[in-house]
């Protein structure tokens, strides 16, 4: 049986989440039965991208100050790290870290902010998709990952929790290669656990105080979610934050998939969950990207597959649009698109719709949310929403 503790915590009071996180950590048995004097533990937060903690796109930073405090308590040097959405430069490090609010924990904390740029190619046997992958330096130099996520909605799969923030252990565009060569939700949502299985967190931790519901994982809305999950699986972890959103988790990828893996049960039976009662949340609003079940199934049609593929990708399939009057021509969904399905034409983005995978990492990254996803009226019809 897998271990979730969930605390209610409302507000970003620096006691009051150091006192639950530290309460959390004592139900899974205490945070010194990992983690020992001299240990190097590294913090692998969600800092997507240049947003300040109030838009509740990354991990808050008084979450990131408790736990390292608590870490430092028990003898550990603490750094944090991730690789944004971008290409993975020092100048976007230093932007990211000052408006999310990295940059004052190493003056609070003595924490160490990662500026090492450098990665190395690894290679996993256990993969199911991925046999090799580039992982930064800085996660292959420490003993323990502690991995503190942001509860959000995500428009490519459905939400992103646990699982899908140890994607940020790869360097920059490194990550937007990976959605071009697994465009189908369920060949990237293996790569996604791969990439977890290989990490191990010794801690999965998830800001859900303030979280993210619609166009997530940037676009969205704020919703006061006021809780702190807290476990030592991940995909346990997501479960239990899917069922509190009012997600079925078998709609989402991973959890599907690692499920099949026989990593975690989705069965409640199989979940242990103490703290705060997770039902009778009000439901998050879901992105407009999700698809109804039939289209990806009559797309494996033998015979006609391909030609329905074709078909509904056209006239059927959610799509990225411009909103011509926010768009600061920043190229930034020009530089992030796997598919090079973006053409910029007189400084603002024209879709190429033919090459587009649907990923939305377009809409991932416009700082202005320039962009947003248009849902063909007849899909609204066939899927009732």
């Amino acid at each position: 049986m897998k271990k979730v503790v969930a605390m209610r915590c409302r507000e970003y009071d620096p006691e009051a989440v150091k006192i639950k996180l530290e309460a959390a950590m004592e139900a899974l048995g205490g945070l010194r039965q990992w983690i020992k004097p001299g240990d190097r533990v590294l913090l692998k937060v969600n800092l997507l991208t240049g947003k300040i903690p109030e838009e509740a796109v990354t991990t808050h930073p008084q979450v990131v100050i408790a736990l390292a405090d608590l870490l430092m308590e028990a003898g550990a040097s603490v750094s944090i790290a991730d690789s944004p959405a971008g290409p993975f430069s020092k100048g976007r490090l230093k932007k990211v870290y000052r408006l999310t609010g990295m940059e004052r924990i190493e003056s609070e904390t003595g924490a160490k902010l990662n500026w090492n740029l450098e990665s190395q190619e690894i290679h996993y046997s256990e993969g199911y998709r991925l046999k090799s992958f580039a992982v930064l330096q800085a996660v292959l130099e420490t003993d323990h990952i502690i991995n503190i996520c942001k509860m959000k909605t995500h428009s490519m799969t459905l939400m992103t929790g646990a699982v899908k923030n140890m994607f940020g252990i790869m360097p920059g565009l490194k990550k937007a290669e990976l959605h071009f060569r697994f465009t189908e939700p369920e060949d990237f949502a293996h790569a996604m656990v791969d990439i977890c299985e290989y990490a191990q967190p010794t801690l999965s931790v998830m800001d859900g105080i303030d979280a993210m519901e619609g166009a997530g994982p940037s676009a969205g809305d704020i919703k006061k979610a006021g809780v702190l999950l807290v476990s030592k699986n991940p995909h346990a972890l997501d479960a239990v934050a899917a069922k509190y959103m009012g997600v079925d988790p078998l709609q989402v990828p991973t959890l599907r998939v690692a499920e099949k893996r026989n990593l975690c049960s989705l069965s409640e039976d199989e979940l242990e969950i103490q703290g705060v009662e997770m039902n009778g949340s009000t439901p998050f609003k879901l992105p407009d990207t999700q698809e109804p079940d039939f289209l990806e199934r009559y797309s494996k049609w033998p015979v006609i597959g391909n030609v329905f593929r074709r078909i509904s990708r056209k006239h059927l399939r959610p799509k990225p649009v411009l909103q011509k009057e926010r768009c600061i021509s920043c190229y930034e969904c020009d530089t992030i698109c796997p598919a090079n399905a973006i053409c910029m034409i007189h400084r603002r983005p024209e879709f190429i719709y033919d090459k587009c995978i649907r990923c939305y990492c377009c809409q991932e990254v416009c700082p202005e949310k320039a962009i947003w996803i248009y849902r063909p009226g007849i899909l609204k019809r066939l899927s009732g929403s």
